[in-house]
This record gives structure tokens, C-alpha cells and sequence, in this order.
């Protein structure tokens, strides 16, 4: 079953809807083999709302547990599954990946990320491009049906870090009727650790430890001999210190109201004058 859309391009749609935490709780069951995901076709339609997909289920089957060559390809399987009563269609495929390294270098981390399609391998488009980064679509699926195709990708460079994948599903409402215009969608997020033969992953960065409050300073060490210091100390205990002191403030002051008093009678005698 086709659909005709309105020409309008849908510009970031948010498609993490739903809790990532509560969908890696749940388990993928063991369903028949797939119906073939077929490259993009159709138009996709404006989404004017987003909504959980209720029924509507999406896996990463086989998935690698660890990945100690990074180079080299791991493969896996996006599968999508109609849980409902009702066939579903088009459905369209979207995933992503992201590799992120440990090993402290701050440069990007490249990599390929691509699905089969009749056998030949095809790059898996990003966000950026053409129908929002979905790879591909299902026409049709019928009650109990399932959607798969096989996903591959390596990184370019052999280096720690980890993997984080996404995989969505996105379809609409009924055509003609109150929600046409809503995207219902399905999403589920993996990730596995890269781990690089001889080489150990940067440790974690761990909080530093409380300071301890300083010790008082140590008196700082006399200088001079013992002598000499009792020396001095009996000389001022003895003299009290220099007596010329009060005597030279005592002249000061005596200096100082003098010459306030001189300045006070030349005015007064101007003035009279």
C-alpha cells in the first residue's frame, strides 16, 4: 500500500520519543525471518506530531559483546516487528552510529556504517541527507510481521573507545484521516566497548581527594649564638632602652607649638596694622 504526501520536508524530527533506559530493559524475542527493507522510494510526508508507536517494535539482533579489532567489520541485524491487529505501511528505517574513543586524542574518530541491499553493500545516509537519514522502507507489514536488514560497520583507526547505535522506525497516521500528519516511532539504542590488543583504556577521571588542613608553622630558627642573644636581652632589661627618646619628642612638641603660636601673632598684627 502506497501513500501520497504532501511535498513538504520534514527538518530535524525528534525521533527519541520514547525512554532509551526502558527500551534496553526489554529483550528481543524471537521472531520468523523478515520481509526485505527496500531503499527509500516515496516522498516522506511532513510530521506534525510525534507519538510513541504503540505495537510497533525495533531490534539490534547479534550484536558484538566486545570489539578488539576495530578495523575490521562487525555485523549485526536491524529488525522492526508489528505487534498489532492491523497491517502497517510504509514503515520507514533509520540508524545511526557514533564512535567515541578513550585514548585522551582529541580528533575525530571515522568510521563506515552501511546495510545490505541485494547483496551490495550501501553507505547508510546521514541526518543531512535526503529522508532524514532513513536508509530504507517497508511497503507493508502485515499483524506478526517483521522488517530486517543487515547493518554493518569498522572504524578507520585502530583505537579504544566504544560504539553507540540507534535504531528507529517511523510511519504515519491513516491518510485522510486525523492524524496524518503524525509520526509514530519506534527506537532502540546498543553500544559495545572497543578494546585494543596491548593497550589499556584511559582510566576513568576520579574525583580529587579533601585537602588536610595545614599544620601550624614551625618557629623559624634563632640566629646569632646563645651568648650573644643573653647578651642583648640582659642590655635592654638593664637600660629599659635609650632614654634620649621622650627627651627629643618632648623638644619637638615644644618647637611645634612655638611655631603655631609665631604664625598666630603675625596675623593679628597685619590685620591691626
Amino acid at each position: 500500500m502506497k501513500r501520497a504526501f504532501h511535498r513538504r520536508t520534514a527538518a530535524a524530527v525528534a525521533v527519541g520519543a520514547i525512554s532509551l533506559p526502558a527500551l534496553l530493559l526489554a529483550a528481543a524475542p524471537a521472531y520468523a525471518a523478515g520481509v526485505p527493507i527496500e531503499p527509500v522510494s516515496d516522498e516522506m510526508g511532513w510530521c506534525d506530531e510525534v507519538e510513541s508507536a504503540e505495537g510497533v517494535s525495533v531490534f539490534l539482533l547479534d550484536v558484538p559483546e566486545e570489539v578488539t579489532e576495530p578495523e575490521e567489520w562487525q555485523e549485526y541485524t536491524y529488525q522492526v516487528h508489528n505487534g498489532t491487529d492491523e497491517p502497517i505501511g510504509p514503515i520507514y528505517t533509520r540508524t545511526t552510529a557514533w564512535y567515541n574513543s578513550n585514548d585522551g586524542v582529541d580528533e575525530p574518530f571515522p568510521f563506515n556504517l552501511q546495510w545490505s541491499v541485494d547483496g551490495e553493500w550501501w553507505e547508510v545516509p546521514w541526518e543531512s541527507d535526503a529522508y532524514d537519514g532513513h536508509f530504507g522502507q517497508i511497503g507493508e507489514l502485515a499483524p506478526g510481521e517483521s522488517g530486517e536488514a543487515q547493518i554493518r560497520t569498522r572504524a578507520h583507526q585502530n583505537r579504544p573507545g566504544w560504539v553507540d547505535v540507534t535504531v528507529s522506525a517511523r510511519f504515519y497516521g491513516a491518510e485522510g484521516g486525523e492524524d496524518e500528519y503524525t509520526c509514530y516511532t519506534s527506537e532502540r539504542a546498543e553500544q559495545w566497548p572497543l578494546i585494543v590488543a596491548g593497550e589499556e583504556p584511559a582510566p576513568e577521571p576520579t574525583e580529587p581527594e579533601p585537602s588536610q588542613p595545614a599544620e601550624p608553622n614551625a618557629p623559624a630558627p634563632q640566629t646569632g649564638t646563645d651568648d650573644e642573644d643573653a647578651d642583648d636581652d640582659r642590655e635592654l632589661a638593664a637600660t629599659g632602652g635609650s632614654s634620649a627618646l621622650p627627651v627629643a619628642a618632648a623638644v619637638g612638641g615644644v618647637a611645634l607649638v612655638a611655631g603655631v603660636g609665631a604664625v598666630v601673632l603675625a596675623r593679628r598684627s597685619r590685620t591691626t596694622a
